[in-house]
């Protein structure tokens, strides 16, 4: 509740952190990585789909999450969901 990961870089940021970043002028940016964030959902499937690639745990779950609730346009896809998760 105090954190939300950040599909850039997969890392937990807190929210405390991030609101910091903000009163610095780092707004629309990744406050561990830099990287410009988006609201676009091609561009974050993209993001959680190249972490996935390099095998990064944390993504593959948020990834598998994605597909078990049917966000960012993906189809609601349970047995993909586990797939990612075994």
């Amino acid at each position: 509740q105090h954190s939300k990961i950040n599909v850039c870089c997969m890392k937990r940021v807190c929210k405390g952190c991030i609101l910091a970043a903000h009163r610095r002028g780092m707004n629309n940016v990744c406050s561990f990585c830099r990287t410009p964030m988006t609201n676009d959902d091609a561009l974050l499937l993209a993001m959680i789909r190249k972490r996935v690639h390099k095998k990064d745990a944390d993504a593959i779950k948020v990834l598998g999450d994605w597909y078990y609730h049917g966000k960012l346009g993906l189809a609601k896809d349970v047995s993909r969901a586990i797939e990612l998760w075994t």
